[in-house]
């Protein structure tokens, strides 16, 4: 009787937790479900009040105007080399500053990266402006080397990652490796960065999102066909009379959306694995 008493529990227990998890689900896609159906709306059902739910007759029309109201693709590539210009030297210097911090045992080591969890917690919105005066003393303002040096100069986040990740593998690899020919950048680029996929796909998940989905630093310093996909679409979608096309702005947006649900169905088997050991889990 116990048994059969402990099994009813379980099976109710997962049935209620598995409910909880779908209503969760719901309530996480529901602003997504209710983007694309705002995009298939006329301009008239966006400014009705109360709200309509429902488009009457679905505006696929709204999806050809996004991408032919502004140079859509040319924003869009843009957008992609930009993303990749900050996120390859990126993950690699983040790697190298990590592999310092993880493996190296030298005096003062404790205090840097104590800076490093510092800088984390400044909002990059404080330092904008002396950031603007920087790079307009180095004329540089207008240019996508502005990413390249922000790439190059780590995010405090990825070496934070990098770090945990590194943390995990035993010393008797990289001696062996030492033993081996290896200088100390062989073993984090033939053994380290090869063994660590899970850190290195998370990395550059959140480094191409990071510029990807950012707005502020290309309004600032880009302009005219420079600029990125965001601020063309925030910029673009007007009629004659200063009225913004908000149904194919939304259409602009479900298509930008699409290669960062792709990119992330693709690593993120790989991305969990590198946030839960970077977060202390093995997983």
């Amino acid at each position: 009787m116990n048994t059969n008493n402990n099994i009813r529990i379980e099976r109710i227990f997962n049935i209620l937790l598995y409910s909880l998890l779908i209503i969760l689900a719901l309530i996480t896609l529901a602003p997504l479900f209710w983007l694309v159906l705002s995009s298939l709306k006329t301009q008239q059902e966006m400014v009705t009040f109360p709200p309509v739910f429902w488009p009457k007759i679905a505006q696929y029309g709204n999806y050809l105007l996004a991408v032919t109201k502004i140079d859509y693709l040319h924003f869009l590539l843009n957008t992609i080399i930009l993303s990749l210009l900050y996120t390859i030297p990126g993950v690699l210097s983040s790697s190298i500053f990590g592999y310092a911090f993880a493996r190296f045992n030298v005096k003062g080591k404790d205090f840097l990266f104590s800076v490093v969890m510092i800088v984390l917690m400044i909002p990059p919105i404080s330092v904008i402006l002396p950031e603007y005066m920087f790079f307009a003393k180095l004329r540089l303002v207008g240019s996508y080397n502005i990413w390249l040096l922000w790439g190059i100069g780590a995010n405090p986040l990825f070496i934070y990652l990098f770090k945990q990740f590194f943390s995990y593998f035993p010393a008797e690899l990289e001696e062996a490796a030492t033993i081996d020919g290896c200088s100390r950048i062989g073993v984090l680029l033939r053994i380290f960065l090869p063994l660590s996929k899970p850190a290195v796909v998370t990395v550059s998940l959140l480094s191409f999102l990071t510029v990807y989905g950012d707005f502020m630093g290309p309004v600032i310093f880009l302009s005219g066909q420079k600029t990125t996909l965001p601020v063309a679409m925030a910029t673009g979608y007007v009629v004659r009379n200063g009225i913004l096309m908000v149904s194919v702005l939304l259409s602009g947006i479900v298509i930008y959306s699409i290669p960062v649900i792709i990119i992330f169905i693709v690593g993120q088997k790989y991305y969990i694995q590198g946030l839960l050991s970077s977060s202390g889990s093995k997983g």
